[in-house]
């Protein structure tokens, strides 16, 4: 079975209150930093666990994975594709092409992409919330089928 995880990244502090100057810079607040604790816990109680997490250079999104990582023992790559500004095609594309190497890969990025990434694979609209997750079965990738939602 071919599995994707879709994840958007957990809550992040406003630039402001961060004493950042660009969004790019915004790190996980303490709440978002406990959100992808606990998404990495219900994932790791999960099968099967990912092989590797690819995430958006974005910091909140690289903190996020970062945790995830910790919990489920898979390595991080940090890709452009999933910075949010790329179209939904093209992050599928990215991943279809590393499900040729793996058979179970995360993907931790940034809303609407990931929602409109859920949509365009399942055909349905998914609301994520900050550290919310959807659990994909593609290994038919004409009809890939949602396994499991979770916030």
């Amino acid at each position: 079975m071919k599995t994707l995880i879709l994840i958007r990244h957990a809550n992040a502090l406003p630039a402001y209150e961060a004493g950042v100057k660009t969004d790019t810079e915004r790190p996980l607040s303490e709440q978002g930093r406990q959100k992808a604790f606990h998404t990495a816990q219900l994932l790791a109680g999960k099968q099967p666990r990912p092989q590797i997490i690819f995430a958006s250079p974005l910091v909140r999104a690289a903190q996020t994975a970062e945790i995830l990582s910790q919990t489920l023992g898979a390595p991080v790559s940090q890709e452009t594709v999933l910075n949010g500004l790329y179209d939904e095609k093209n992050v599928w594309d990215f991943l279809a092409q590393q499900l040729d190497q793996y058979d179970t890969v995360a993907a931790v990025g940034h809303n609407p992409n990931i929602s409109y990434l859920t949509n365009l694979l399942c055909h349905e609209i998914y609301h994520f919330a900050p550290g919310s997750f959807a659990v994909l079965n593609v290994t038919d990738r004409q009809a890939p089928r949602l396994i499991l939602f979770g916030e």
